[in-house]
């Protein structure tokens, strides 16, 4: 007898977003972003604000990462000189009162999922439950 799990089923991107929101604390939108294109090609949230957050800021998000800024940082912290395999992994931003945790994909570089919480959320435990749903995501894309 076979029983059926959420690591068995593959999910769709609104139902894998929906369930890291579960896990990250004081979660209020999660959204799956494509950098190149600035598109958010999913999107989940506890109400019409934090959605609304979130697309407002999903522009923003693709300007920070790929922009000549962080790309000098980038280029600064690369091991051995090896810029091709330097890039931030994670990047936790307060601003207002919320909290953007953005998790690129280590399989592609050019996709970030973005989980907000509030601002009272414990950012270190947010990034690790942000992390541990990144393959639940990335299945479901």
């Amino acid at each position: 007898m076979q029983t059926n799990t959420l690591a068995d089923a593959t999910l769709s991107l609104d139902d894998a977003l929906s369930a890291g929101m579960q896990t990250v604390p004081n979660c209020v939108a999660a959204g799956y972003l494509d950098m190149q294109t600035g598109f958010l090609l999913g999107i989940q949230g506890r109400d019409a604000e934090s959605i609304a957050a979130l697309e407002a800021m999903s522009t923003s998000i693709a300007n920070l990462i790929l922009g000549r800024g962080v790309h000098a940082i980038e280029q600064l912290l690369a091991d051995g000189g090896n810029a091709q395999d330097a890039g931030f992994g994670e990047i936790a931003i307060y601003s207002g009162k919320r909290l953007y945790l953005l998790v690129r994909r280590p399989d592609q570089p050019d996709h970030v999922v973005c989980f907000v919480s509030d601002d009272h959320a414990n950012v270190g435990l947010a990034l690790a439950k942000s992390a541990a749903n990144m393959n639940m995501i990335s299945a479901a894309v």
